[in-house]
């Protein structure tokens, strides 16, 4: 029994701990998910795990007897609650906070899929043809809201309601959303964790981010408010509003109902398409086919794992990301459908840590109007003799040569950067052997619209080449020489 590597613990607040974040030396302090028996961290060179303590459990004491078991239970943790929610029918809450300050309660399930229907399906049809009755709900979805297009099912509900449920019967090929969808009333102590526009209602003892939002239901019992704090009514409650931050940590303590951000075991930030919220979980919508560019960084010293698992979860669909180094960030890159939705979650191995990705395909046309360049771009636009060219790390053109007669000096008119603002820029500037700054040198910046005219003042000084390295993502090279064809050749 003392043999069962267990990857993870709880500590004594009840949160998990993987065996790469556990403390060396504390005895008696984690105990076993399964049995709640004391776990001894087991920190060697080669090998780390948890492992009961010798003499504290009897032989078919833990449904982990055997390593099997831990396999199992490793790849349950691949599950994300999303999906365990919508396996048990549950209706994910959310409260959003609208101008002006008025907090709105919604429900949301998810709608349909393309995949699941048939070449000859008439999904119309068979939405039109399914039946929906609700409780507690203000502006019920019809069959057309489940439609594929739609990336998912928002309803506003009655803050007073009892009971909120959804019913849905339809034909067989409804699978995913046929059933009693239903969620539990709002109470005293409820807490809802995310943005200030979509926070979801959380459970106790979850890890948050700091600078996360935190919605609290109180009975309007609520002494004093700090600057920090808002009160806001919602139905017949009372709601206290603060951001999860170092200085609210009493507020947390207080209201938080054990949530924690000592904790928070990773950051999944979304950048890419640049319009997306870097870090709420509604849908990304970008047209189909648009480049979409994860980070995913984990807390300082640490190097777990990290997964991307489809929703739902599919035998052979779970990619491994690349580690990187303690601390350091590393990348997911994919493409958003050509239609519909896809779905996936970050997932941190062995712990039950998850992030959903939700991407959906919607026209250029149907998005409310952003500048082309927010359309996912990432790069560095070359325009020349009527051509132009994206450099993009995430692309497939990733270098060019420009021909020896275009004047260094019109190199800013020339060159544009494309992507989110901020975003940190490593320049490096190449030169022939027997030049003073040979072979090359390099410079950082934020702001690579500055440094334009510096890159054509390298060019009249024989530069060469100039690669430009996106933030870890990937680098993109212009060449500077010979004519190789009229214009800019990628």
């Amino acid at each position: 029994m003392s043999q069962v590597s267990i990857p993870f613990g709880l500590d004594p607040h009840g949160t998990e701990v993987p065996i790469s974040e556990a403390i060396r030396g504390k005895l008696d302090y984690y105990q076993c998910p399964k049995c709640n028996n004391p776990l001894t961290p087991r920190m060697g060179e080669q090998r780390r795990y948890f492992a009961h303590k010798r003499g504290a459990v009897k032989d078919g004491e833990c449904p982990l007897s055997s390593q099997r078991d831990v396999d199992q239970m490793v790849d349950n943790l691949r599950t994300s609650d999303i999906e365990k929610q919508e396996s048990a029918r549950q209706i994910r809450t959310y409260i959003g906070e609208e101008p002006g300050g008025r907090l709105r309660l919604f429900g949301v399930i998810p709608s349909t899929e393309w995949e699941q229907f048939g070449v000859a399906a008439d999904v119309d049809a068979l939405l039109q043809e399914c039946s929906i009755s609700t409780e507690g709900v203000i502006h019920p979805p019809t069959g057309r809201s489940f439609h594929p297009s739609e990336p998912e099912v928002s309803f506003e509900l009655d803050p007073s309601a009892t009971e909120f449920r959804v019913s849905i019967d339809g034909s067989d090929q409804l699978e995913n959303i046929v059933g009693d969808w239903s969620t539990d009333e709002v109470s005293a102590s409820d807490i809802f964790v995310g943005d200030q526009t979509r926070a979801r209602r959380s459970n106790s003892k979850r890890q948050i981010k700091l600078g996360e939002w935190v919605y609290a239901v109180t009975d309007g019992d609520v002494d004093t408010l700090d600057d920090e704090m808002s009160l806001h009514t919602l139905g017949d409650w009372e709601i206290l509003a603060f951001p999860a931050r170092e200085d609210t940590t009493k507020l947390l303590e207080q209201y938080g109902a054990d949530l924690r951000t000592d904790k928070y075991g990773f950051e999944a930030d979304v950048i890419l398409p640049a319009e997306a919220h870097p870090t709420a979980d509604k849908p990304i919508e970008s047209p189909p086919g648009s480049t979409v560019l994860i980070g995913v960084t984990p807390a300082e010293e640490q190097d777990p794992i990290f997964e991307i698992v489809s929703i739902p979860k599919r035998k052979g669909d779970t990619v491994e990301l690349d580690p990187t180094g303690p601390g350091n960030t590393r990348f997911y890159r994919t493409k958003v459908p050509q239609q519909g939705s896809k779905r996936v979650s970050v997932h941190q191995r062995n712990s039950s840590r998850h992030r959903l990705i939700h991407l959906h395909a919607v026209e250029a046309e149907d998005k409310q109007p952003l500048a082309e360049s927010m359309y996912g771009d990432l790069g560095l636009t070359i325009d020349h003799d009527d051509q132009s060219v994206l450099l993009s790390p995430t692309g497939e053109t990733r270098s060019v040569t420009i021909e020896s007669s275009v004047t260094p000096a019109t190199l800013p008119d020339m060159i544009d950067y494309v992507g989110p603002d901020g975003i940190d820029l490593e320049l490096k500037a190449h030169f022939p052997p027997d030049h003073p700054e040979a072979p090359s040198f390099t410079r950082s910046t934020t702001d690579i619209e500055s440094d334009l005219s510096n890159m054509g003042h390298w060019v009249m000084q024989g530069c060469t080449a100039i690669d430009v390295t996106f933030e870890g993502i990937g680098s993109v090279s212009i060449a500077f020489g010979e004519e190789t064809s009229k214009g800019v050749s990628p």
